[in-house]
């Protein structure tokens, strides 16, 4: 990993057909200066509040999930095409 690099992996297993566990990791390179470690807390505290977002949309829907309001939740048809595109030609990549 370069200087100052970041890796960040998010595992989510299943619980029950209505509950996830979902675990954020992060893996960084030394940060070196007090600038770059300074600038490492600012980039976990924008990621973090990213990651809060995205448990509190999951919850919403999946709250409309058993509401019948969606009938399914993966991707935001309007907002995350690009997600969705790469995962899928991760996937077919994977099923060679």
């Amino acid at each position: 990993m370069p200087r100052g690099g970041c890796s960040r992996i998010n595992i989510f297993v299943p619980l029950a057909h209505d509950r996830t566990l979902t675990i954020f990791e992060r893996y960084h390179a030394e940060p070196g200066t007090p600038e770059s470690w300074n600038a490492l807390q600012g980039s976990i505290e924008f990621s973090d509040r990213i990651q809060q977002d995205d448990v509190e949309i999951c919850q919403d829907i999946q709250a409309n999930l058993r509401t019948g309001i969606h009938d399914r939740g993966r991707f935001s048809v309007t907002r995350e095409n690009g997600v969705h595109h790469f995962q899928r030609l991760y996937t077919d990549y994977l099923a060679r």
